[in-house]
C-alpha cells in the first residue's frame, strides 16, 4: 500500500514545478509559448509585447501553485484549506482528464509518427500520473481529508 502523504506531497511538488515552468515561459517569451503549445495567436501576441500572454500565463501558474498548496494540505503538511476534499477531487479530475489524451496520442504516434509530437505525449503522461497520484492519495487519506 502507498503512503497517501507521499503521493499528495509528490503531487504538490509536481504542481509547483509546472507553475514554475509557466513563469519561465513568461520570461523566455514567444519561443517558449510556441514550444509548449500555447498556440499561434498567443505566441504572436507575446511577440508584439502584449500583456495578455504573461497575465494569462501568470494566472495559470497561480492556479497550479494553488493546486500544489491543496495537495500539501491534503498531505497534512500545514493547516487544512477550505473545501479540501472536494477541491482535491476536482484537481485530480482535471489532471486525469488532461491525461486521457494519451491513448489517442499514442494511437496517432503509431499511425503517423512524423505528425505526433513526443512532448505532447510526455505532457499527457505527466498529467495522467499526477492525476492518479492525487486521486489515489486523496482516496487513501479520505478520513483525514474529509473529516479532519
Amino acid at each position: 500500500m502507498y503512503d497517501p502523504t507521499t503521493l499528495l506531497t509528490f503531487g504538490g511538488i509536481v504542481c509547483f514545478l509546472i507553475a514554475i515552468l509557466h513563469i519561465v515561459i513568461i520570461v523566455v517569451g514567444p519561443t517558449a509559448y510556441r514550444y509548449f503549445g500555447a498556440g499561434e495567436d498567443l505566441s504572436t501576441l507575446a511577440e508584439k509585447h502584449s500583456l495578455i500572454p504573461p497575465f494569462l500565463t501568470a494566472f495559470i501558474a497561480t492556479v497550479l501553485a494553488t493546486f500544489g498548496l491543496y495537495a500539501f494540505s491534503g498531505a497534512g503538511k500545514f493547516k487544512r484549506l477550505p473545501l479540501l476534499g472536494p477541491v482535491l477531487l476536482i484537481i485530480s479530475t482535471i489532471f486525469c482528464l488532461r491525461g486521457l489524451a494519451l491513448p489517442m496520442q499514442l494511437f496517432g504516434l503509431l499511425k503517423n509518427p512524423h505528425k505526433t509530437e513526443i512532448k505532447e505525449i510526455l505532457f499527457s503522461f505527466i498529467s495522467l500520473i499526477l492525476g492518479v497520484c492525487l486521486l489515489y492519495g486523496t482516496a487513501l487519506n479520505w478520513d483525514f481529508i474529509f473529516h479532519g
